[in-house]
Order: C-alpha cells, then sequence, then structure tokens
C-alpha cells in the first residue's frame, strides 16, 4: 500500500516538474527583448552586410536667417543605390540620382571602383582619387544614414507593424558632434562650403525585419550653419531597403577610363 502511494506521488511530483519547466521554457520563448537590445542587434546585423541595394528620396529645406521665407531655397532628390563587395578591400558601388533645386534639374551618375570615385553630372564627366572610408562618408553624406554605435542613441521605442519590428530612436549630443566630424565635410552641395555645420537634432524610425535588417528608414536632421548665411537646413530622407542580406551585382559603364581626374584638395 505504501509503495502504491509513493509512486502516485511520485507521478504527481513529476508533473508538477514537466509542468514547471513548460510554463518557464513558454514564458523563455515569449520574453520581449527590449529597445536597446533590438537595437544592438541591427547594428550588428547591419555591419555584417557585404552587399547592399537601396533607393530613397529626400528634402532639403535651407532658410536664410536674416531673409524672409520668400528666400527659403528647398532641394529635393532621389537617389537609387547598390554597393558589392568584390573582395575584402574591394568595392564596387553605383548610384543613380536626380536633383531639384531652384526649377533646374541635375542628373547624377555616380561610381565605385579600384579606389577611384568617378562622377557624371549633366554629361560631365569626372574622377576623384578615394578610399573606402571617403567613399562610406560619401554615401552618408548623401543617404543621411549612419553608422554611429548604439551608445550614441537615446529616446528608444519598439512598436510593431504588418509583421516587422518598428524602432524610433533620437541621437544624443555626443553622437551628434560624431556624425558632424564623420559626414559634413562631405555635404558642400547643401551646406554651400561652410565648414561650421552644427546638427542640433536628428531622429529617425527604423523597420526592421525579422532578423532585425531594416526594410525601411525615416531620418529627420537639422543643422545650423555659422556663417550666418545659409541658416537653418532641414533634411528629410526615406530609404527603402531591397532585399536585405542578399548578394548584389553592380554594373560599371565601359568609358570609366574617359573620365578626367581632378584634385581632392
Amino acid at each position: 500500500m505504501e509503495g502504491f502511494i509513493m509512486k502516485i506521488r511520485i507521478k504527481k511530483v513529476t508533473a508538477l516538474l514537466l509542468s514547471c519547466m513548460l510554463l518557464f521554457s513558454i514564458s523563455g520563448c515569449q520574453k520581449k527583448r527590449t529597445a536597446k537590445e533590438v537595437l544592438k542587434s541591427s547594428l550588428k546585423q547591419s555591419s555584417k552586410l557585404k552587399d547592399a541595394d537601396f533607393s530613397g528620396e529626400a528634402s532639403y529645406k535651407i532658410a536664410n536667417s536674416e531673409a524672409s521665407s520668400s528666400s527659403n531655397v528647398t532641394i529635393k532628390m532621389n537617389f537609387d543605390t547598390k554597393l558589392q563587395t568584390v573582395d575584402k578591400d574591394q568595392l564596387k558601388m553605383s548610384m543613380t540620382s536626380t536633383l531639384n533645386m531652384l526649377g533646374q534639374t541635375m542628373d547624377m551618375n555616380m561610381y565605385y571602383s579600384d579606389g577611384y570615385y568617378y562622377m557624371n553630372t549633366n554629361g560631365t564627366k569626372q574622377k576623384i582619387k578615394m578610399d573606402i572610408a571617403g567613399l562610406q562618408k560619401q554615401i552618408q553624406s548623401t543617404t543621411g544614414q549612419t553608422s554611429l554605435p548604439a551608445k550614441y542613441y537615446k529616446d528608444l521605442k519598439l512598436s510593431e507593424k504588418d509583421g516587422n519590428t518598428i524602432l524610433k530612436y533620437s541621437i544624443n549630443n555626443d553622437g551628434l558632434n560624431q556624425y558632424v566630424k564623420d559626414v559634413t565635410s562631405q555635404m558642400t552641395t547643401v551646406t554651400g562650403g561652410s565648414n561650421s555645420i552644427k546638427i542640433s537634432s536628428l531622429t529617425g524610425t527604423k523597420t526592421l525585419n525579422d532578423k532585425d535588417l531594416p526594410v525601411k528608414e525615416s531620418i529627420q536632421m537639422v543643422m545650423e550653419s555659422g556663417d550666418n548665411e545659409t541658416g537653418s537646413i532641414t533634411l528629410k530622407m526615406n530609404l527603402t531597403y531591397h532585399n536585405p542580406g542578399k548578394s548584389v551585382t553592380v554594373s560599371l559603364p565601359e568609358d570609366l577610363n574617359t573620365y578626367q581626374e581632378i584634385s581632392n584638395q
């Protein structure tokens, strides 16, 4: 009789332990990540990408500091960019863009190969010697993207939409200062050559897939020029990433050897 009772007790204890294990395993699976964890994962996954294919549209609103609103200038740009890693230290890039400013349209095609950045602007073909670090800064300044580490992000907010993760963020003051160092030296088209640019705010929203890779991103940045002429510049950017994580093939024109070399000084 005692043996029978003991068997029943063992079964009950075993059932209880199994129930507890199941409960904890379900709880573990359902544990939601924090916004900071999602951000770090996204930055890590993005850093592993060798190729990229993305397009976007941007608008720059330049408000003169001493003039009326009628003298404000709006620049609009569309672009399509492809990046391909050929080997460890070799990149190929193609970017097509259209710039609209003051009623004028400028078509630009940019390429990168073998240490040179090639520009075809309305038929004027030039090239400039540039390393990969310089290319990365050039792309960042054109597209508004940032490669800042997680420590520079703040005001993180998570949500979900259509099966994707939505991550909203702002960049802190240290991050803004670092961003200035990284890209504003390349932004002479917008800033008019001013080298005294201050970014007062940078906010954005990343739409991430199930691998934490971005499929869309919107960015808004406000800059102030120290030359007392350019005034404030507001950049709004919307990016779409095509098939993130997949390999990309970049096609280059056959006449790159005819582009005129110019100095990067």
